[in-house]
This record gives C-alpha cells, sequence and structure tokens, in this order.
C-alpha cells in the first residue's frame, strides 16, 4: 500500500499542477476528457487521504488537514458533476446541448490575433465552400461573435459559422478570458477590443465588406464597435443586453458573492471555459447605440429572454434608438436566441436579410 507521503506528494503536484495550468494557460479549453479526469483524480486523492488520517492518531492539526481535504474532495465533486451535466460534448435535450463544445467538421484555418491592450485572441477562418454561386461574395466577409460563457466552439455558434460558409467566407474567435484567447471577460466594453482586431484582420486580408453577426455579448460588442466607428457594413445583433454588462449572471453573482469569489471564479473557468472578473466601470447599450452609423441592423429577440431576464418590450425600446431603417424579428417564446425551431428561423431571416442589405 503506498504510504502516505507518497499519496501526499501526488496529491499537491494534481492539484497544484491542476490549477497552474487551468489559471495560467487555456491547456484544458479542448481537453474536455482530461480535465474532468483529472477533477476526478483530486477528489479520489483527496478522499483516499482523509480515510488514511482518521485511521492514525487523531490531533487539532490533523482534524484541520482532514477538514480542509473533505472541502477539496467536495468542491471538485461539484464543479466535476456540474461540469458532465452543463457543457459535455455529448449531445442533449436542446438547452444543454446549445452549451456543448464541439469541433469543425468543415475544414478551417487557425489565427491567433493580438488587441491593442495585449490579449492574445484565438480566432478561425472558414473559406466560402458554395453550394452554388449565384453571386460573387468573395469581396465580402462575416465575422460571428458569441456571447458570454459561450465560445467559436459552442454548438450553435459552429452550426451557424458553418452554414453562413455556404456563401461567404466566415471569421470566428473567443473573445478575451473565454475558452482559447488569453486575459480575462470584465463585461465593461473589453470585448470591442477583441472585435476590433478581428475586424482590423479581416480589413487587411482584403474584404471590403464585413458585416458582423453576434449573439448576446457579441451582439452588444458589435454595436459598440459600430458606435466607435470601426469598418462595419451590417450587423445581425441577437439578443443584445438591453443594458450594461453588470446585468449578467456571471457578473452579478461575483458582485454579491464577496470572499467566495475566487472559488466562483475557478468553478467558472472550468465549467464555461470563462474567466470572469468584475470591471471598473459601467458601460450600459443607452450610451452608444445612438451613435451607431446608419448602417443595416436586424436585431432579433424572443418573446422573453430568459438568460436576460428581459421581456421583448425592453428589445423594442432598444430598436427604438437604433439607425432608421434597421430591421427586427421577433421569436416566439422564451429562450435566448438559439432554441429550435426559433434557430431554423433565424437562419432563414438571416440568409434572406444579408441577401438584402450585405
Amino acid at each position: 500500500m503506498l504510504d502516505l507521503l507518497t499519496m501526499g506528494t501526488a496529491f499537491l503536484v494534481l492539484f497544484l499542477g491542476f490549477w497552474a495550468l487551468q489559471w495560467c494557460t487555456r491547456f484544458f479549453s479542448t481537453r474536455y476528457y482530461l480535465q474532468v479526469g483529472v477533477l476526478i483524480g483530486i477528489v479520489m486523492t483527496s478522499l483516499y487521504l482523509v480515510a488514511r488520517l482518521i485511521t492514525g492518531s487523531i490531533s487539532i492539526q490533523v482534524l484541520g488537514i482532514v477538514l480542509i481535504l473533505l472541502f477539496v474532495a467536495l468542491y471538485h465533486l461539484v464543479v466535476a458533476i456540474i461540469k458532465i451535466r452543463e457543457s459535455d460534448s455529448r449531445y442533449r435535450w436542446i438547452h444543454k446541448a446549445n452549451r456543448a463544445v464541439v469541433s469543425y467538421d468543415t475544414p478551417h484555418e487557425r489565427i491567433a490575433l493580438r488587441t491593442e491592450d495585449g490579449e492574445r485572441i484565438q480566432a478561425i477562418k472558414l473559406c466560402h465552400t458554395p453550394l452554388e454561386t449565384p453571386v460573387d461574395t468573395s469581396n465580402k466577409a462575416i465575422i460571428v461573435c458569441h456571447g458570454a460563457g459561450r465560445s467559436k466552439n459552442t454548438l450553435p455558434v459552429v452550426q451557424t459559422v458553418e452554414i453562413l460558409a455556404t456563401k461567404y467566407d466566415v471569421f470566428t474567435f473567443d473573445f478575451r478570458g473565454h475558452m482559447e484567447s488569453s486575459g480575462v471577460f470584465k463585461g465593461d466594453g473589453d470585448t470591442e477590443y477583441d472585435l476590433k482586431a478581428m475586424i482590423e484582420y479581416v480589413k487587411r486580408a482584403g474584404y471590403e465588406k464585413i458585416a458582423v453577426i453576434g449573439w448576446s455579448v457579441g451582439a452588444w460588442t458589435a454595436l459598440l464597435s459600430a458606435s466607435r466607428g470601426r469598418p462595419v457594413d451590417a450587423i445581425v445583433a441577437g439578443s443584445p443586453p438591453p443594458g450594461s454588462m453588470t446585468n449578467l449572471f456571471f457578473i452579478r453573482s461575483l458582485e454579491r458573492m464577496g470572499i467566495f469569489q475566487m472559488p466562483l471564479v475557478a468553478a467558472t473557468s472550468i465549467v464555461r471555459g470563462m474567466w470572469v472578473a468584475v470591471g471598473k466601470h459601467i458601460l450600459n447599450i443607452e450610451d452608444f447605440v445612438r451613435k451607431v452609423p446608419q448602417i443595416p441592423i436586424l436585431l432579433v429577440y424572443n418573446d422573453y429572454d430568459r438568460t436576460l431576464r428581459a421581456s421583448a418590450e425592453a428589445f423594442e425600446r432598444l430598436y427604438e434608438k437604433l439607425p432608421l431603417g434597421s430591421d427586427k424579428l421577433r421569436l416566439p417564446g422564451k429562450g435566448h436566441l438559439f432554441d429550435w425551431p426559433n434557430t431554423y428561423f433565424l437562419w432563414t431571416k438571416m440568409f434572406e436579410w444579408l441577401d438584402q442589405n450585405f
């Protein structure tokens, strides 16, 4: 039987090695099963050490170590269970499927970008693979932006990108603090630096027209980017938070957790592949949406947005502030844009609208 010192050393190596990789790199972002396996390994070694310790003489010091190990085991077990239930790679019922992390079947090019404030952004490009070619779209590109707690590899984003690539060259990327990109997401407008880097890359590649299709935070960021004069020619804005980012669940939770912020942030980095912190200032969509130039915009929203806890009326008030001539699509029921069959309605409308406005 392994001695206590050997198991203790193995536990420390596993525990410290895992969190060093999780916190300082994006090593586990695309290694789902390895990440879950290490979490379970930490749980098992913690419980083994507890079992060995309580069979010997109990002192105050030993009791303290046992309690710490039990907390470590419980914390990692809960995170592993949530990870398996919420964001695994298997197809589950629709709301769970919309959180699944999947790979691209379509051939694509990986691109690493650097933002003006120094973050490394992981992006990909899918070249136009036409089913048919009724019009020339070679001078046009589309950038797809995901929502908070999602990524370029989230199932609905992957599906949307691959469908768009039947007609356009498509670029997508991970916002800072998400999946494979560096940094921390603060929800104070910082994601606009990431989209700006993507737009500049696409422009340097020679594309004359750029459309941005954003979902949630991605839509919010697209409107912010246009308001700052970035060369965007059309926007499909799906469920942009009709206020500030402080209304997002992740940000609200951090503000309320106090001393428990660190365990929450650590768990979020595993479960959602998202590194998050509270920003230094609040940027409300009403602060910039009126500055969006006269470009074609399609605002898409549900009867009730269950994620943002916002009614259709909140989005319609936002619509009134968009440039004249903007369009809107109201999807039936409760959801957050990608909820079947609303996904089909969105894709159909998206192509029709792009044909007419881009």
